[in-house]
């Protein structure tokens, strides 16, 4: 039994070193690892000339240029290693966004999981900012996604799951959101002008200041929605509970909009 155990512990041990050895080499190979590995060789050189010119008045001299030599050489190395770096991401969101170009206007489910997967990506390297106007997302899983300031502009989302997610200062005029989820979601500053959000859910939203001008929400879910200074001018609430919604200081036709509680 104890031959077993520590047979056990030892192919253990051998595969967390293989798993670190894995890792380390994926890091070499990067710009800033391959750099930080240069930086501690030359590190390394310079120790051991250090230990053995150090002393004499000649090595000094020449071990004190080399260790400027060497700080000069390590920080162009990490400059140009992060300058690559934010060029390769500049690329990279680049093409993500002409992909979701080719796919814009097409509606069939391949293009829409297509361009979900092309959002997750560049949430991935912290892109938000994304043109998706007349793309289609109808029943589309972007839960948790962040879109601020993104062009969704005719965007059908109708029955998308939109929850958890930021949309702060994004563009949803005349998008279809026609029993979207977007409980919880920050939706501050918004453009919602002319949009059917119709039976949709809106649970815990903030809808801060946004613009719902002649939008239309007959049979939608605002139970505690953020609706504080929100231009509801027009806006269709036919059969809307809006007794525990914020609507301090809102704005509201109530001549042509008339707000009836259930």
């Amino acid at each position: 039994m104890k031959r077993r155990r520590k047979g056990r512990y030892l192919s253990s041990i051998d595969k967390y070193f293989q798993r670190f050895l894995v890792r380390l080499i994926k890091a070499i190979q990067t710009p800033v690892g391959i750099t930080v590995v240069v930086g501690l060789f030359l590190i390394l050189i310079i120790s051991i000339l250090d230990l053995k010119y150090l002393e004499t008045n000649d090595g000094r001299d020449v071990l004190i240029e080399a260790h400027g030599l060497i700080f000069d050489v390590f920080v162009f190395g990490v400059l140009l290693a992060y300058l690559n770096k934010f060029l390769e991401k500049r690329q990279k969101v680049e093409r993500y966004k002409e992909e979701i170009d080719d796919f814009r206007g097409w509606d069939e489910k391949e293009a829409k999981y297509r361009v979900v997967g092309l959002i997750k990506r560049l949430n991935k390297i912290g892109h938000s900012r994304v043109n998706l106007s007349n793309c289609f997302l109808a029943h589309a899983d972007l839960h948790g996604v962040n879109l601020n300031k993104a062009n969704l502009k005719n965007t059908d989302l109708k029955d998308a799951d939109l929850s958890n997610s930021d949309f702060t200062g994004s563009d949803f005029g005349g998008a279809n959101l026609k029993g979207a989820n977007l409980t919880n979601s920050v939706l501050r500053g918004v453009n919602l002008a002319n949009a059917d959000l119709s039976e949709s859910n809106l649970t815990n939203a903030s809808l801060w200041r946004a613009n719902l001008m002649n939008a239309d929400l007959h049979g939608a879910e605002l139970y505690k929605t953020n609706l504080m200074e929100t231009d509801l001018t027009n806006v269709n609430f036919e059969g809307v509970d809006i007794s525990q919604a914020n609507m301090d200081r809102a704005k509201v036709d109530t001549e042509n909009t008339p707000i009836k509680l259930k």
